[in-house]
C-alpha cells in the first residue's frame, strides 16, 4: 500500500477491520510498528481501507457552540476542563494517571447499558504484543488497564462489534479514535455500535524494538518475559517486568523508561501527528504534569470534555460516583502538556520541509497549523527545518546505498 511505503501509516489496525473480503493482514515490523499486509489477489478495490485510514486525512468541519474558544487552535474542540481521578482507589492505582478512562468505562458497563469496551490489553500467549480486546466486566477492564507503549492496534477489534449487538466503549490513542469516526462514515453500523469514544493523550507510538531495548537494560531475554506493564500502580508507575524464571520482577522507573529509552523508538509518522490529546473523542484524559508527581501517590487525571454526550456520560458517572472531579481553568493544558503543545506548533514547518523534498504528507484541514507556526521562534524555525531536512536527505542517501549493493 502506497500508504505504508510513503510512512504515513499509524498501525491503528482499521484497515483490516473495514475490509469487506478480508484481505488484509496486520503484522509487527519490529522496528516499525504495526503494518497491513494485503493480498492483491483477494483484493476488490473498494477503497474503504483508504477511506478510514487516518493517516492520510484528518479534518474538523464545524465547531460546536458551545466551545472554550481560546483552545481551539492549540487544542481542538473542548466544552469542560476538569482535574480527576477514579473514585475507586483500586483503578486509581492501576491506571496510568488517575483511572479516569477506566472509571468511565466501568459506569458505561455497569450503569449505561453498554455491552462492552473495545480497547488494548496484552496479548497472554505473547507478552510482547498487544491485541484489541472486547471487555465486558469490571474485572476484564482492570487486567486491561494502563497504557502499552508499544505497537497497539486497537481498531482491528472494530470488526468484532460488526457482529454484536449493542453498544460498545472505544478506548484508544487519538489516531485510533480518530479512524474509529472515519469508520463509521463509511460502515453505517458502527454509528449505532460505538456509543462512547474515550481518547488516552499520546506522545508517540513505540516500536517492539523499544520494548527490546527495555529487556535488554533489565538484563531479560524476550524469551523469558511472562508480562510486561508499562505504567501503573502510583504515578506515574514504574515499567515492571515478571520473569518466568521464579517469577522475578525486574523495574525502571517512568523517566528512565519512556524518557531515555522507549520515546527514541517511536514510529517517525508520529512526528507528523497533529492530534496528541484525542480531538475527535467524546472525552479525553492525559497526566496532569504540572501537578507534583511522586510514585508514592495515587494518579491525578487531565480530563477535556469534548462533545455533548461526553460531557453528559461524564457528569452522570460523577453522580453515581465513579469518579472525582475538580473545575480546572483552560491554562492548565499549557502547563500540564508543554511538549505536547510544542510538537503541534512546530508541524506545519516539517511538513513544509517534507512537501519540498517531494515527500507525500498527510493533509490537514481546521487545526491551524499555519498560524501555531508563527508562535515559534524564528531562530527554532531555523533549527527545526535545517535539522528536518538534513535528517531526511540523510535516510536518503542510506537508503539509496543498501539497495546499489543488493
Amino acid at each position: 500500500m502506497q500508504v505504508v511505503r510513503s510512512g504515513l501509516c499509524t498501525g491503528c489496525g482499521a484497515c483490516a477491520a473495514i475490509c469487506p473480503v478480508r484481505c488484509i493482514e496486520l503484522v509487527d515490523i519490529v522496528d516499525d510498528g504495526t503494518r497491513p499486509e494485503v493480498d492483491r489477489h483477494r483484493c476488490v478495490k473498494c477503497g474503504r481501507c483508504v477511506r478510514v485510514c487516518p493517516g492520510i486525512r484528518l479534518s474538523h468541519s464545524k465547531w460546536p457552540d458551545e466551545i472554550i474558544t481560546q483552545l481551539i487552535c492549540e487544542w481542538g474542540p473542548i466544552f469542560e476542563v476538569w482535574e480527576g481521578y477514579a473514585s475507586d482507589p483500586h483503578i486509581r492505582y492501576e491506571g496510568s494517571s488517575g483511572g479516569v478512562a477506566t472509571a468511565l468505562a466501568a459506569f458505561c458497563l455497569e450503569k449505561g447499558g453498554f455491552s462492552g469496551v473495545l480497547q488494548i490489553g496484552p496479548d497472554r500467549e505473547s507478552p510482547l504484543q498487544n491485541v484489541p480486546v472486547i471487555s465486558r466486566s469490571r474485572d476484564e477492564l482492570t487486567r486491561n488497564v494502563g497504557s502499552r507503549y508499544a505497537p497497539a492496534p486497537t481498531c482491528a477489534g472494530l470488526g468484532s462489534l460488526l457482529a454484536e449487538e449493542g453498544r460498545f466503549v472505544v478506548v484508544g490513542k487519538p489516531c485510533d479514535i480518530a479512524a474509529t469516526r472515519k469508520a463509521q462514515l463509511v460502515e453505517e453500523r458502527l454509528r449505532s455500535r460505538v456509543g462512547l469514544a474515550l481518547s488516552i493523550f499520546c506522545a508517540g507510538t513505540p516500536s517492539t524494538a523499544g520494548t527490546y531495548a527495555v529487556l535488554d537494560r533489565l538484563g531479560v531475554h524476550p524469551e523469558d518475559l511472562k508480562e510486561i506493564r508499562y505504567r501503573g500502580k502510583g504515578w506515574p508507575g514504574n515499567l515492571s517486568v515478571t520473569s518466568h524464571k521464579g517469577n522475578r520482577v525486574y523495574e525502571m522507573d517512568y523517566d528512565k523508561a519512556w524518557g531515555h529509552i522507549l520515546s527514541r523508538f517511536t514510529q517517525p509518522r508520529c512526528q507528523l501527528c497533529p492530534d496528541s490529546t484525542g480531538e475527535f473523542a467524546d472525552v479525553a484524559c492525559g497526566d496532569a504534569w504540572h501537578r507534583h508527581v511522586d510514585t508514592a501517590q495515587p494518579g491525578l487525571s487531565l480530563i477535556l470534555v469534548r462533545t455533548e454526550l461526553g460531557r453528559t456520560v461524564l457528569k452522570q458517572a460523577v453522580k453515581e460516583g465513579y469518579i472525582t472531579l475538580q473545575k480546572a481553568e483552560p491554562i492548565v493544558l499549557r502547563l500540564a502538556q508543554r511538549s505536547l503543545l510544542g510538537r503541534r506548533k512546530e508541524l506545519w514547518g516539517r511538513l513544509m520541509v517534507l512537501r519540498a523534498l517531494g515527500k507525500m504528507v498527510p493533509c490537514y484541514e481546521g487545526f491551524a497549523l499555519s498560524a501555531l507556526w508563527k508562535d515559534v521562534p524564528l531562530r527554532r524555525r531555523a533549527r527545526l527545518i535545517l535539522g528536518t531536512w538534513s535528517s531526511l536527505v540523510f535516510k536518503d542517501v542510506v537508503r539509496k546505498k543498501r539497495v546499489a549493493q543488493c
